[in-house]
């Protein structure tokens, strides 16, 4: 399973990334929205896991820009967030109206995140 991570936290990105690549996963990494977007459109990835909250755009804007004609994002999505001027929860709770397939409040734990990939695996 191809999968992009977007997180501007480099520490957080790292160890995440770390975890999946033990997994087995086939994992790349950017740190906002427009590198998400560039690797997205190279890579085609199953799942997209995206910080809503990041500078050079969002994730909200990173899930708006891979909606395709019909308004469906192109594969399962999840997204996290630790909130910032509003709550998390808020956040996520709008990344869901973007389409996300679930979400996760940061801080969360390596074990609640794989079990969601192991729910979107094809």
């Amino acid at each position: 399973m191809k999968v992009l991570l977007i997180d501007d936290d480099l520490d957080f990105n790292d160890a995440i990334y770390q975890h999946l690549h033990r997994k087995g996963l086939d994992v790349h990494t950017a740190y906002d929205g427009i590198q998400g977007l560039a690797m997205f459109n190279r890579l085609k990835p199953d799942l997209v896991i995206t910080d809503i909250i990041m500078p050079n755009e969002d994730g909200l804007w990173f899930l708006t820009s891979i909606k395709d004609k019909n308004h469906n994002l192109p594969c399962k999505v999840i997204a996290i967030s630790g909130g910032g001027r509003i709550s998390g929860e808020t956040y996520l709770d709008i990344a869901r109206s973007f389409g996300a397939d679930f979400v996760l409040s940061k801080p969360f734990s390596f074990t609640q995140l794989y079990n969601l990939i192991e729910e979107v695996k094809p």
